[in-house]
């Protein structure tokens, strides 16, 4: 993992020019990514390799490699002889990827996307995939929809998370492939094991994945449902790391119940791991 030193430095150029760069024999492929992730523009444009933008693009280049470099050698000296002395490949390419990943790391792009009630997608273009529910009070919860979207592919897809009527409907779209299992609220998990249950990836002996997850999480010392609606939408955790523990606890399981868990627990832990290679 890469010391975060030097993503000031990143921040402010890679937001304006994106560190995607490719050359061939007559020009200069360069995209921009002007704003923020919620703003973000993209465009490609072609360049001369003797006009004056390519020369401009160069030396815009040069100056964040320098840059980088300095801090580095200020703050993170083991970081900048690695870069230095790594034979694999030239140290601008380096110095490039060594920044855009720091600044990556920092802005990663979020799996979730609130949806206005205008711009829902039609039922006809939904699938149903998965049923679950939060508390809103000591006797009532709000049962929470589970849909993927049709018109979303392997690449990208998405899973439609509604719940709530009129005024109080909520709705979103979660990009299952950018949810990170290393701080995931229990939405982001209901729509991901949703995704995989429908992909015929279901843990053995489970109901679903995410009535076995809910399980285990509650036996790693949480709460067996989602108390209210910020526990369920908007409060994280470290999954993986919480799978992990729940199955070491369960390695020396004793009786039927606890290797039915060992079992669901080891199964969900590879999966989570794996999803994006299946």
């Amino acid at each position: 993992m890469l010391n975060s030193v030097g993503t000031d430095v990143t921040r402010s150029y890679s937001f304006k020019y994106s560190p995607k760069v490719r050359t061939d024999n007559d020009s200069l492929i360069c995209k921009i990514d002007t704003g923020f992730q919620t703003s973000k523009i993209d465009s490609e444009f072609q360049v001369d390799k003797t006009s004056d933008e390519y020369k401009s693009i160069m030396k815009l280049y040069d100056d964040i490699c320098k840059d980088y470099m300095n801090t580095l050698s200020e703050h993170n000296k083991s970081l900048h002889n690695k870069l230095l002395t790594d034979p694999s490949k030239d140290l601008y390419e380096k110095v490039r990827s060594s920044a855009y990943e720091s600044q990556s790391r920092i802005y990663k792009k979020s799996a979730v996307e609130a949806v206005d009630a205008d711009d829902e997608v039609s039922e006809e273009k939904l699938q149903g995939i998965g049923l679950t529910s939060f508390g809103i009070s000591d006797a009532e919860s709000r049962v929470v929809l589970a849909s993927y979207v049709k018109d979303s592919g392997e690449d990208d897809p998405v899973v439609q998370i509604a719940y709530g009527q009129g005024d109080d409907r909520k709705v979103y779209h979660i990009h299952v492939n950018d949810v990170d299992i290393s701080n995931a609220s229990d939405m982001e998990m209901f729509a991901l094991l949703s995704y995989e249950g429908y992909k015929g990836r279901t843990a053995p002996g489970a109901i679903n994945n995410y009535s076995a997850y809910k399980t285990l999480k509650a036996g790693g010392g949480y709460e067996m449902g989602s108390a209210d609606e910020n526990c369920f939408v908007d409060e994280k955790i470290n999954v993986k790391h919480l799978m992990q523990n729940i199955y070491d606890s369960l390695k020396d399981h004793k009786t039927a119940e606890e290797e039915k868990s060992f079992e669901e627990c080891d199964y969900l832990r590879w999966l989570i791991t794996n999803r994006k290679k299946l």
